[in-house]
């Protein structure tokens, strides 16, 4: 940030009770600033710790590049034109020698860009960059030049589980099939041949799987499946044939568990110790050798972080949470991953530390470094030298010594509920005015510790921000979660509202001058939180939002989900009344402020004709409003132009509304 903002600040504040404009004007230079992104990302070690892969930007594409780590210098790149449609979005070794890595695709009637199943190798010298996989469906014989002796064709999303034991050039992969029978998948563990691209099953799944784990010998495989009540199952296999329910016995634990990682003969999971919305969460094992399982550790009741499990020996090192800063247990003092990244904290206070890779030798070592105020920093440490070596920036642009820092804002609702949250002012503020910023999903999605760029740019528009977890939020387990399920319109958003209090009440913002903003859901709870405490907040944002309940679940592509209208009268609602209750639409009565609202004229997710619809409804009710459609943009802005327009209305409005 510069000197010179800070001095305009400075005389802004001693103005404060002559204007209302914000202490940051937010021209396009600024914000692209944070808006373009990462200058380094997925920055990934290669197993034999020679190289390492890396996206960066190139003339605003993504290039994918692999270094050597001796001296620094390319062997390898890959970048997709603008012409093509495509852009890599992210990298995995899969040897020595090859890098897989995966693409979007912009279509030509949205702005957005869709992930694909394609996937790519990438050869160290980069003689060699071949589509392995493709959207169309690999064949048993996919290299074979007669369509006849091609064999089986299997289409859908391929996930990379280990290599095969038996044969160095193939991967075993769980394809989750574009084909529905009876609302339900029919997916497989295949061996893919990485020099051929050929694809022949190894294992069928159960019915309804959501994802597969597999220990790196391929000798268990773990799936979870949900059933027409949408309730999580686990299983297991060792022959890839008969599959096994797995459930825990483990006393004054709940019975859902959530599988994390599969290592050796150990199933690792997280599960809540009792009923409680609140109730805290403990790190798992079960043993598949004793068919025991032992609870691991209690991390309370916060965001698992994940840790470091050594694949030589299956043996948990290290667990990492979150409950209002980074945290962490070293469950194995002696061993050298524990021993480092204890160091990295003791010199980092208050920043994530994240194990990225290990070599296969475990001689050196891939750590990121990031807090809220500190977009990340990528380091290598040796353990031969016992050295630790600064790689590269995520943005180096950025200096988070001028930004402000990310605090926690978890205070207890008035039913006594733990509501875990963040608050984030402008650096050397005084009780600014306040922007409770929502998160969309709403079940599912959190926000957790790290840098924002949407914190930031409301920092940089001169307010601070409150991001609550209300519950409904994912992070903290299946009670928190599903605790929202029903409360889309109510008990949601009194904790927004409570949590905005709380802060009032610490003196820490301005208790008359707060506003709503979010996206999708966000957008939601940002327009029903005028509804509800209409006497409370000067104004709302309201971005990809919904309006009307019934045109949303009518209209909205969730629909399409083999269980999607089941999950939405049970998350939102299935009674006429409390969705009339909890819709915007049929309350606009109530709504006293100043809204904005933005949309995507090809938004499927929050149908645009629910927001067309409202905006009418507004104009014949006669209130204060200002609206802007994005042609081609979907669920949400992609282009460039139209994120920085987006911005600067919301900078604009905000100025004149709080």
């Amino acid at each position: 940030m510069m000197k010179t903002k800070f001095l305009a600040a400075a005389v802004v504040l001693l103005l404060a009770s002559l204007t209302t404009a914000p202490s940051y004007a937010l021209d396009e230079e600024r914000l692209r600033v944070f808006l373009d992104g990462s200058d380094y990302r997925n920055v990934r070690l290669s197993p034999d710790g020679e190289h390492i892969a890396l996206i960066t930007q190139e003339d605003d594409r993504n290039l994918l590049v692999i270094m050597n780590l001796a001296t620094m210098k390319p062997t390898a790149s890959v970048k997709y034109s603008e012409s093509s449609d495509m852009d890599i979005v992210a990298a995995e070794w899969v040897n020595d020698e090859l890098v897989r890595y995966r693409i979007t695709r912009k279509f030509a009637m949205w702005e957005q860009e869709f992930f694909r199943p394609d996937v790519f190798l990438l050869t160290v010298d980069g003689k060699r960059n071949k589509r392995i996989w493709s959207v169309s469906g690999n064949y048993e014989n996919n290299s074979s030049g007669s369509t006849r002796d091609r064999g089986k064709l299997t289409r859908g999303f391929p996930n990379f589980l280990t290599e095969n034991p038996t044969n160095e050039n193939e991967q075993l992969i769980y394809v989750s099939s574009f084909e529905r029978r009876d609302g339900a998948g029919r997916g497989g563990i295949f061996r893919l041949d990485l020099r051929t691209g050929d694809t022949n099953k190894y294992s069928n799944v159960p019915h309804f799987t959501m994802q597969v784990w597999s220990n790196e010998e391929a000798s268990i495989f773990v799936a979870t499946t949900r059933d027409m009540d949408d309730q999580k199952h686990v299983l297991f296999t060792r022959n890839g044939v008969d599959w096994e329910e797995i459930d825990h016995d483990l006393d004054n634990l709940s019975k859902e568990f959530q599988p994390v990682r599969v290592a050796r003969n150990y199933l690792y999971a997280t599960a809540q110790s009792g009923d409680a919305i609140d109730a805290d969460t403990h790190l798992i094992r079960y043993d598949f050798s004793s068919g025991e399982w032992e609870d691991v550790y209690n991390i309370g009741f916060a965001i698992f972080e994940g840790g470091y499990v050594d694949d030589e020996d299956g043996e948990a090192k290290l667990v990492q949470w979150n409950d209002g800063a980074p945290k962490f247990e070293l469950l194995d003092k002696t061993h050298k991953v524990s021993q480092v990244v204890a160091a990295f904290a003791r010199s980092y206070e208050g920043f994530n530390i994240n194990v990225v890779s290990m070599t296969d030798e475990q001689d050196k070592l891939l750590l990121h470094l990031s807090s809220g105020a500190h977009p990340g920093e990528y380091f290598l440490f040796d353990f031969e030298t016992r050295k630790a070596k600064f790689l590269l920036p995520n943005m180096e642009r950025i200096d988070g010594n001028e930004l402000g820092e990310l605090e926690d804002a978890t205070f207890v609702a008035s039913d006594g509920v733990t509501i875990p949250g963040w608050f984030q002012a402008p650096k050397g503020s005084d009780a600014p005015p306040l922007i409770v910023y929502i998160h969309g999903g709403p079940h599912g999605p959190y926000e957790d510790y790290g840098f924002s760029m949407i914190y930031h740019l409301i920092n940089e528009m001169g307010y601070a921000v409150y991001a609550p977890n209300f519950r409904g939020s994912g992070g903290y387990g299946p009670n928190f979660e599903y605790a929202g399920y029903g409360e889309w319109g109510s008990r949601m958003i009194d904790d927004m509202y409570e949590g905005a209090q709380a802060l009032i009440k610490a003196g820490k913002v301005n208790s008359d001058r707060v506003c709503t903003m979010g996206w999708s859901y966000g957008g939601y709870g940002s327009l029903q939180s005028q509804v509800r405490y209409n006497d409370f907040y000067k104004c709302g944002v309201v971005l990809a939002g919904v309006f009307d309940l019934t045109t949303m679940m009518k209209l909205t592509d969730i629909s399409n989900a083999w269980f999607g209208d089941k999950y939405m009268a049970r998350a939102i609602a299935d009674d006429p009344e409390t969705i009339r209750e909890y819709s915007p639409m049929q309350n606009i009565d109530k709504i006293n402020s100043s809204l904005l609202i933005h949309h995507g004229e090809e938004d499927e997710r929050t149908p645009f004709k629910d927001a067309e619809l409202f905006v009418e409804a507004l104009k014949k009710s006669n209130k204060r409003f200002e609206y802007k459609w994005y042609p081609k943009e979907g669920h949400g802005n992609r282009n460039m132009d139209n994120m920085i327009d987006e911005f600067q209305r919301i900078d604009a409005f905000l100025s004149e509304n709080l």
